[in-house]
């Protein structure tokens, strides 16, 4: 994860940065079938700087809006999940974001949903027109 310009490497096969197209994810291995308009989750759980993540892509227009990450390197009941913001924390203040980080090309925020009961790492890119 190179948080200074965006990319992240997803299972050393997947190449996320801005402006990643749809047409460029259909040229990955995790493309089957999905048609780029509803959330996109990626099979199964994936490596990224040796954490194991859930991982779903969201599409604007055919680019990368919103990479989303569940870190799955802890198990959390239902009734305490909104204790892997905790975890999500400290993975982001590994990369030296403490509260939250804006970029020239997005931002990378922990979040707890309490409505959903879920908490991610999203990472979202500034879509160019």
């Amino acid at each position: 994860m190179d948080i200074s310009n965006g990319i992240i490497k997803i299972d050393n096969e997947l190449v996320v940065k801005p402006n990643f197209t749809f047409e460029q994810f259909k040229e990955t291995k995790f493309y089957n079938n999905q048609d780029g308009i509803r959330i996109i989750y990626l099979d199964g759980q994936q490596i990224i700087e040796n954490r194991k993540y859930i991982v779903s892509l969201f599409f604007l227009n055919g680019k990368i809006y919103m990479l989303s990450l569940i870190c799955c390197e802890q198990e959390y009941s239902e009734n305490d999940e909104c204790k892997r913001k905790d975890l999500h924390d400290i993975v982001l203040h590994e990369f030296g974001i403490v509260d939250n980080g804006k970029f020239e090309w997005g931002e990378i925020e922990s979040v707890y949903d309490a409505r959903s009961n879920v908490s991610s790492i999203n990472i979202i890119y500034y879509v160019s027109t």
